[in-house]
């Protein structure tokens, strides 16, 4: 058996890393067409186009879409193998199916794995290197000038507003600060401009007002210029939805404890990024079962018939994948079920066509 195996693993791993290989290849022209005007207009250095952008562009776009190639890189040899009567043989030799699966979930598992570790620990670092380079020389350096309506919750009872803030000028425009207890508003502060102090490491406010509210009494100050502390800085209003991609699994676990130590519990889009990078590689695993369960029965028009179905099925789990994701961070759905959704789905597929073929 273990020529076999090896016969297999070989098969799969050629096909998987060839398949892989076409489409960075794809993807790289696409991106050159999309980008070559910022390159030319920017004057990007052509080892920064290699090294720092494509070089961390093919494992961007291999490692997303690396589950889905595996599945059709499975379906598509195996039912070569299945056409060519040499599934049927080797079944009929003896071997049973079970075991017949033991180089394919060798092999899903150390890809798993690898995928894994790479979303966890590489990618991040590799990610930040592509997003630095795209902010300078392509179309994402233009996303960090202006923006309207931040809202941050720093502590259990404490909201601060701020209607627009400019990120080359470090200064932003109409900032709240409220403290609401027991449904009721106790402390309002708010400022016509702020500005970043880097000395201080404080916020500079001008044409401010404070209004307190201490059961029947208020009190309210004002004044042009002053500094206050918060536990906020100019980094985090230039925080994109992009910039989770740059954090190490550690940085992202130790963001979101921070998220939630401050009271702020609109931390999905950064539970699912979490989740995601553990789920993402275990389904290589699961549709990994699932090709290999489908394609070991031999029928007419076969091989066509499977990458069709291979196809449909790849796509189904992408929109399943997606549409739980939206739940989670626009709906109620826990972040961790979100990720997983797809997985259980078809894990119970996957259950279903092991048990159905032919042994």
């Amino acid at each position: 058996m273990k020529v076999l195996d090896r016969y297999i693993i070989r098969k799969f791993l050629v096909t998987f890393f060839f398949a892989i290989f076409l489409l960075s290849a794809i993807a790289i022209v696409i991106d050159i067409t999309e980008k070559i005007d910022d390159f030319i207009d920017n004057k990007a250095p052509l080892n920064e186009i290699i090294f720092d952008y494509y070089l961390n562009f093919i494992p961007w776009i291999g490692l997303m879409l690396a589950p889905i190639f595996v599945f059709i890189s499975v379906v598509y040899f195996t039912s070569r193998l299945t056409a060519n009567t040499e599934i049927i043989c080797i079944l009929n030799g003896g071997v049973s199916f079970y075991r017949l699966l033991y180089p394919y979930m060798l092999t899903a598992f150390l890809l798993a794995l690898l995928f894994g570790i790479y979303n966890h620990r590489l990618l991040p670092k590799s990610n930040k290197v592509k997003i630095g380079f795209e902010e300078k020389y392509a179309s994402k350096k233009d996303q960090r000038t202006s923006e309207i309506n931040y809202h941050f919750q720093i502590g259990r009872d404490t909201f601060v507003y701020t209607q627009s803030y400019d990120m080359n000028m470090n200064s932003g425009y109409k900032l709240t600060v409220e403290k609401i207890a027991k449904g009721k508003l106790t402390y309002k502060f708010s400022a016509e401009n702020i500005q970043w102090d880097t000395a201080q490491k404080k916020w500079k406010l001008m044409t401010w007002k404070l209004r307190k509210n201490a059961g029947a009494y208020d009190s309210i100050a004002k004044g042009n210029d002053t500094l206050l502390a918060l536990p906020i800085t100019p980094k985090d209003y230039v925080k994109q939805s992009y910039d989770i991609e740059t954090m190490t699994t550690p940085e992202l676990d130790q963001f979101i404890a921070d998220q939630i130590r401050k009271g702020n519990d609109n931390v999905k889009i950064y539970k699912v990024e979490r989740y995601r990078r553990t789920a993402i590689p275990f389904s290589t695993i699961i549709l990994t079962l699932i090709a290999v369960a489908m394609t070991t029965k031999k029928v007419r028009n076969g091989m066509g018939l499977y990458i069709v179905a291979g196809m449909m099925l790849s796509g189904a789990y992408i929109i399943i994948q997606q549409f739980s994701t939206v739940f989670a961070t626009k709906g109620n759905l826990d972040p961790f079920i979100a990720v997983w959704i797809p997985n259980l789905i078809f894990g119970v597929i996957a259950a279903a066509l092991v048990l159905r073929a032919p042994k």
